[in-house]
């Protein structure tokens, strides 16, 4: 799979809690807007700045509908929770993922590797690589464990 030819809509994740993103937030959404990319964020993500005044904001079902893409800033669990709800929503959307953690196998890029990735996402130069995702059921005797939501 290739990068999209056209990006005009960017999503926006973060790790819940993860205050040390609030300024690469910030810079994210200017770069994007230097670009004339519009930059959405997803909601909890808006919550950790203390302005989101001019943002769009979207919950993170909503944020699937409206973007070309998303950029998720954490770990990989962050990513997995994004994806789950990209393929919940039946769309193949890229994921750029940061990493935040020590260790990440999802999201393999750096935060000094960040904008040289958009700038090849952007560029329509970005290798994409499709992964598979899983769901399973959990069953109990006389009963079905709920699935838990994206």
């Amino acid at each position: 799979m290739s990068a999209p030819d056209k990006i005009s809509r960017v999503g926006i994740v973060a790790k819940s809690h993860l205050r040390a993103a609030v300024p690469h937030l910030v810079d994210i959404a200017a770069w994007l807007r230097a670009r004339g990319i519009d930059a959405i964020f997803e909601s909890a993500t808006a919550a950790l700045m203390s302005s989101a005044d001019g943002h769009r904001v979207a919950e993170k079902l909503a944020l699937v509908e409206m973007v070309d893409m998303v950029v998720v800033l954490g770990g990989d669990g962050t990513l997995l929770s994004m994806a789950d709800c990209i393929a919940a929503a039946g769309k193949s959307i890229p994921i750029l993922g940061v990493n935040f953690g020590s260790l990440g196998f999802l999201t393999e890029v750096t935060l000094p590797e960040l904008y040289p990735s958009l700038e090849t996402v952007l560029a329509a130069k970005a290798h994409i690589e499709e992964r598979l995702m899983l769901a399973s059921t959990v069953r109990r005797p006389a009963r079905r464990l709920p699935r838990t939501s994206p």
